[in-house]
C-alpha cells in the first residue's frame, strides 16, 4: 500500500512540475513578444533582430521580413516620437519547441503635438532556439472602430 501511495504521489508531483513548466514557457513566450514591441518603441533594431529568427511579418496584405520592418521604422529615428504598446494576451499555446499566441495590441503614438491610437488583433509563432523563444511569424490585422 505504501508503494502505491508513493507511486501516486510521484506521478502527481511529475504532473504538477510539467504544468508549472508549461506556465513558465507561456510566460517566457509572452515576455519575448513584449520585449519585441518594447524594442520597436525604443527603435532598438539590434534588439528586435535578437528576438526573431527568420521572421516573416504579414502586414497590410504584404509579407515582410525584419529588414522591411526596420526600413519602415527608420524615418522615425531622431524624431521626438513616443510609442506605448499595450498587449492583452488571449491565448498562449506551447507544443514542444513551438509557441503560438493571440493577443490584442494597442499602440498609442505621440509626436508633433499629435496623438494617434491603433489597435490590432495579432497572432505570433515563436520557436525555441538554444533555450530562448524567438519570433518566427507575426500576423497583424488592423482593427477599425465600428460606427455606432
Amino acid at each position: 500500500m505504501k508503494k502505491i501511495i508513493f507511486s501516486l504521489l510521484l506521478v502527481l508531483a511529475f504532473l504538477n512540475l510539467n504544468a508549472q513548466q508549461k506556465t513558465v514557457d507561456q510566460k517566457e513566450a509572452q515576455e519575448t513578444v513584449i520585449k519585441f514591441f518594447d524594442a520597436m518603441s525604443a527603435l532598438d533594431f539590434d534588439k528586435m533582430r535578437s528576438l526573431t529568427q527568420n521572421i516573416k511579418l504579414v502586414e497590410y496584405g504584404e509579407v515582410w521580413n525584419i529588414d522591411t520592418l526596420i526600413n519602415a521604422m527608420k524615418p522615425s529615428v531622431g524624431k521626438n516620437e513616443k510609442r506605448i504598446n499595450t498587449l492583452v494576451f488571449l491565448a498562449t499555446e506551447i507544443k514542444q519547441n513551438t509557441a503560438w499566441l493571440i493577443y490584442n495590441n494597442t499602440a498609442d503614438f505621440e509626436g508633433d503635438g499629435k496623438k494617434k491610437r491603433f489597435k490590432w488583433l495579432e497572432s505570433v509563432v515563436l520557436v525555441k532556439d538554444e533555450g530562448r523563444w524567438k519570433i518566427s511569424l507575426l500576423h497583424s490585422t488592423l482593427l477599425r472602430d465600428k460606427p455606432n
